[in-house]
């Protein structure tokens, strides 16, 4: 940690900042989409998909601008204000600043990441022995950043809201650029010192001996570098599931009161409208200290931070005593851990599919059944859509609504909702459309306004949750009072009050005794914890491998291929795939990525011998 160039300080802290803000947002990205917006999770995970992979694509742009135009300390100041301001965008309600906030921070990653990690090997000359230790300091900033990140957004979001935890990362982002530009003039002098040490023509002349590998040697190194990335590919696939569907069954499967060892029963609302405008909005939360779901997110950088070291020791060790796994080797030993962790979190799925019932004499109309008994509503383009992910039936024989697995809270309310009388869904939309035109200033102006929701004859409500402070019940005239915006998750609260009263007490039944099946968050560790190991068995080495095996005049294209297939095309694949969570069972999901990991490794034990001979003594 010491006796090295103040700039590396600057880039340390500048860089942990810049990845607190990217991990803490992207730790709240899919819970905000799925249950801030209510957006269903395929199209939630689309998303996803399109802006993990662009973050991983416009890198390559950024380092070419920087090299031909802004220079790399600039290209960083540029890219640090892009992400700032896309995290503050994130911090506003309307959806057009939620998309432009997204654009923002795919075009500052662009800048910023590729230019800030080439100013650490410019601080160094190329034999300097301190220079393997600058990029491993360098990479501890990084995963201390992934750490904090996720536990200070989610915090905010616990305590304030989404909106908090996303400027949040504003102001983390804001923190690492006042930095770098206060410690800006010290890292442009050092890195002008190692230039006139002739560092540049130190490296010519390696590289010219580097040269004089033959061709044949070098067609085999490129062969064995693009297997390689294919192979991680599916590694990172797998891996990258924690954003998405691991961060939402934390959510909705796991038992986040910590001090609990068994689950709390969630309760369902009961009281008219006139207690739901006065009872407290914790109402439907179980006493208890709970955990937010995005705190999982810092498990996997925790694990990092810790093994790491661990783990540097042991391949030293090991090479000591000339035992040390060849790079290939490694990465093998990494794909089958990452088998290894989806069998944990398949157990863990098991655990949760316990059976819970309730009786029901028949179904509303709105709701259907396939061949297999599963419950499915169609939506207004005519697609089906399954409750509790394929898991929710309906016996008729035995006249039994049965769940298997916990009944997540959208799938309740949205099951509830579809069955509310169409008099009381138009009262809904238009108390919506109301408040959006007065909120434009349609209709009497935007200050000081208030619209009237008339409950239609014969519609009977029983409430699902207390009403928000912009909601008023007047009981007099049998209307509702909305004062501002009214959030999506509110308009779901209030169709499903409208429910068909049998159906709902067979819901409410399902819904409280399903969520007894939600699982120890001890599963989530030791799932993190494996996923880790396998992550230091070929994350590091890998990096190391390009810059091995790369011809010298294309590392840096061959180092762009490595975070473009390792990082962009494994992203967007797996919160693509992401998209069928809740289209089949926890189970059937996990087993696909398990199934594909082993086949994966045993794939690579049977190839490695062949991609060793072809590095041609690069271990």
């Amino acid at each position: 940690m010491f006796g090295h160039p103040r700039g590396l300080y600057v880039l340390f802290m500048t860089e942990m900042w810049e990845r607190m803000s990217f991990y803490g947002m992207k730790a709240l990205l899919i819970l905000y989409m799925v249950n801030y917006l209510l957006w269903k999770q395929e199209d939630a995970s689309h998303v996803m998909a399109l802006y993990a992979g662009l973050v991983y694509v416009t890198p390559i742009l950024g380092g070419i601008l920087a090299d031909k135009v802004f220079g790399a300390r600039w290209a960083v100041v540029i890219g640090a204000v892009l992400i700032a301001i896309g995290h503050f965008l994130l911090a506003f309600e309307p959806l057009p600043f939620f998309y432009s906030g997204l654009g923002f921070l795919i075009a500052g990653v662009g800048f910023l990441k590729p230019n800030i990690s080439t100013q650490v090997g410019s601080l160094y000359t190329a034999d300097d022995h301190r220079r393997d230790a600058a990029f491993t300091i360098f990479y501890m900033g990084i995963n201390l950043g992934a750490f904090i990140g996720p536990l200070i957004c989610e915090t905010l979001r616990v305590k304030y809201g989404f909106h908090y935890g996303f400027g949040a990362a504003g102001v983390g982002m804001t923190l690492g650029l006042i930095i770098y530009i206060a410690g800006m003039g010290s890292v442009e002098r050092r890195t002008k010192e190692i230039a006139a040490l002739g560092t540049r023509k130190a490296e010519e002349s390696s590289e010219t001996r580097v040269n004089h590998v033959s061709p044949e040697v070098v067609r085999d190194r490129i062969a064995v570098l693009v297997v390689i990335c294919l192979f991680a590919i599916v590694f990172w696939m797998a891996f990258e599931q924690a954003a998405n569907v691991m961060n939402l069954w934390a959510d909705k499967h796991t038992n986040l009161y910590v001090f609990q060892a068994n689950p709390p029963e969630m309760p369902v609302f009961e009281g008219d409208m006139v207690a739901a405008d006065e009872a407290s909005p914790d109402a439907l939360e179980p006493d208890g200290f709970k955990l937010g779901p995005a705190y999982t997110q810092a498990i996997n950088p925790m694990f990092i931070i810790l093994l790491a070291p661990v783990f540097a020791w042991m391949w030293m060790w090991l090479d000591r005593k000339g035992k040390q796994p060849s790079t290939p080797v490694k990465m093998t030993i990494a794909m089958f851990g990452m088998a290894l962790a989806y069998c944990v979190i398949l157990l863990c799925a098991r655990t949760e599919n316990i059976s819970t019932s309730a009786s029901l004499d028949e179904l509303p109309s709105a709701i259907k059944i396939d061949a297999k008994n599963r419950l499915f509503t169609v939506d207004e383009k005519g697609k089906q859509e399954l409750y509790g992910a394929t898991r929710l039936t309906w016996d008729p024989n035995n006249h039994v609504l049965r769940m298997r697995g916990v009944l997540t809270d959208l799938d309740y309310l949205r099951l509830l909702g579809e069955t509310s009388p169409p008099a009381w869904r138009e009262a809904v939309e238009n108390l919506e459309k109301s408040i959006k035109e007065r909120k434009s200033g349609i209709g009497g102006g935007a200050e000081g306004w208030s619209v009237e929701c008339p409950i239609p004859e014969g519609v009977q409500l029983q409430p699902v949750a207390p009403l928000p402070d912009k909601l008023h019940w007047n009981a007099d005239a049998r209307s509702l009072a909305a004062g501002d915006d009214m959030a999506e998750v509110t308009k779901l609260q209030l169709l499903a009050a409208g429910a068909d009263p049998a159906f709902r007490k067979a819901v409410d039944s399902v819904f409280r005794a399903s969520s007894l099946a939600k699982v120890s968050i001890a599963w989530l560790i030791f799932f993190y914890l494996t996923c880790t190991m396998a992550e230091l068995c070929l994350s590091p080495v890998g990096l190391s491998l390009v810059t091995k095996m790369a011809p010298p005049k294309y590392v840096g294209l061959f180092m762009g291929l490595w975070f473009l297939t390792t990082g962009g095309a494994a992203n967007y694949l797996a919160h693509f795939i992401g998209g069928y969570w809740g289209k089949m069972t926890p189970t059937q999901y996990f087993l696909i990525f398990g199934a594909v990991a082993l086949v994966t490794g045993l794939v690579m034990v049977t190839v490695v011998k062949a991609l060793k001979r072809r590095m041609h003594g690069i271990q």
